[in-house]
């Protein structure tokens, strides 16, 4: 298995509170208890663009290639989108893009 980082820019066509920020947030860490309200290191989940509804999101995902790890990270945004209360076309995510690639993970 590999690591992968995952980028998806997307659009919000509702505004992004700071309640709905937390939850997006919150979802996309996980449920897992040894890790609920960490990120990866110097990964900042999700990106603001100035002056627009724009955003990107960087997800790290395991998986045994790259299109197995964008399939996985979109589902997982749209998993967490809709959480935070982002349905049907509330938050569009465009195509997804491998950003990083750590091997390190198929010694261990």
């Amino acid at each position: 298995m590999t690591n992968f980082v995952i980028s998806l820019p997307g659009t919000f066509k509702q505004e992004l509170t700071q309640a709905a920020k937390a939850q997006l947030l919150g979802a996309l860490r996980g449920a897992d208890p040894q890790e609920v309200g960490s990120d990866p290191q110097d990964l900042d989940m999700l990106t603001l663009n100035d002056g627009g509804p724009t955003f990107t999101l960087r997800l790290e995902v395991t998986a045994e290639d790259s299109r197995g790890a964008e399939r996985q990270a979109l589902a997982m945004a749209s998993r967490a989108l809709a959480e935070a209360g982002f349905q049907g076309d509330a938050a569009l995510l465009g195509q997804p893009a491998v950003t990083s690639i750590d091997t390190s993970a198929d010694s261990a």
